[in-house]
């Protein structure tokens, strides 16, 4: 099965897979017949097919199918496909088998895998265990990683000292997305001038998510309504990770359900379940018509 693992973004265009990746990356919605083409490019061994159809059941929230796809496989020895078979058996809820593969997926050494287990472990309140995890990434060079350290020592753990020397020891600009530690420090310590800068620079660099922290915390911290809307453009136009379920809780928090479906829906589509069960609350609740 090691001819799974290669991607050939040159394959002959009477190809299956070449077929479903063109469908993948054109500007309209074609997943399901991408899907449809790609099971049969897996059926055939075709070298791509699998991290193509991984893909499109990861895009569109296809969790059960995504599991049948890549449990085998990862039991076959395939630890590189066990991250997302843990986040997709996270997703579904059956958390003693989302721990095995991530596991496997931690033991293979995967930073990324450190990380969203450890976001896995705060879930579920095993907060010194999800500490340790953290600390694990950061050190494999995860960027995300040191602010979700950060946040845990001081939100779970009640271990401020630590968590400000966590900060500052890992805020790079070189490594934009670790500057949200230190930024969610001064929110947290009320030195908002200091924190505002600290998140406008780390969405200006780049930083994972950066113009999304940055609303969130003009949102919540300096009640600049307009300013995060404006960060929230920049997000969706940047495509950030999250944008438009987190555009769509904004809509929704401000007194616009009209607005907020329609962002709630696209991110629904796109396989959020969080987005989902927002839009359910949303469209359940006459009070937001």
């Amino acid at each position: 099965m090691a001819d799974e693992r290669v991607l050939d973004e040159h394959l002959p265009e009477e190809h299956l897979s070449a077929r479903g990746q063109r469908l993948l990356d054109g500007e309209d919605d074609r997943h399901d017949e991408a899907i449809t083409i790609l099971r049969q490019a897996v059926a055939v061994r075709e070298p791509a097919a699998l991290a193509l159809l991984t893909r499109a059941y990861l895009d569109r929230g296809y969790l059960h199918e995504l599991i049948e796809l890549l449990a085998p496989r990862v039991r076959a020895g395939r630890a590189d496909l066990a991250l997302p078979l843990a986040e997709a058996l996270a997703g579904i809820g059956d958390a003693d088998r989302a721990e095995d593969a991530y596991w496997i997926a931690v033991n293979g050494g995967d930073a990324e895998a450190m990380d969203l287990f450890g976001v896995f472990l705060r879930e579920h309140a095993r907060f010194g265990e999800c500490e340790r995890m953290f600390r694990r990434a950061a050190e494999a060079g995860n960027q995300i990683a040191p602010a979700h350290l950060v946040a845990v020592q001081w939100e779970n753990l009640g271990d401020p000292d630590t968590a400000t020397e966590t900060a500052r020891r890992w805020a790079d600009e070189s490594r934009p997305s670790t500057l949200h530690g230190l930024a969610f420090i001064y929110a947290a310590t009320d030195r908002l001038d200091d924190a505002e800068e600290i998140y406008q620079r780390a969405a200006d660099l780049g930083a994972h998510r950066g113009h999304l922290e940055y609303a969130l915390f003009l949102q919540e911290a300096r009640s600049d309504l307009d300013a995060a809307e404006r960060e929230l453009e920049a997000a969706e136009r940047e495509q950030e990770p999250g944008w438009a379920l987190a555009f769509g809780q904004f809509l929704a928090d401000t007194g616009r359900p009209e607005g907020a479906r329609e962002y709630l829906r696209h991110a629904a589509h796109w396989g959020s379940a969080e987005a989902a069960a927002a839009l359910e609350e949303l469209d359940g609740d006459p009070q937001d018509d």
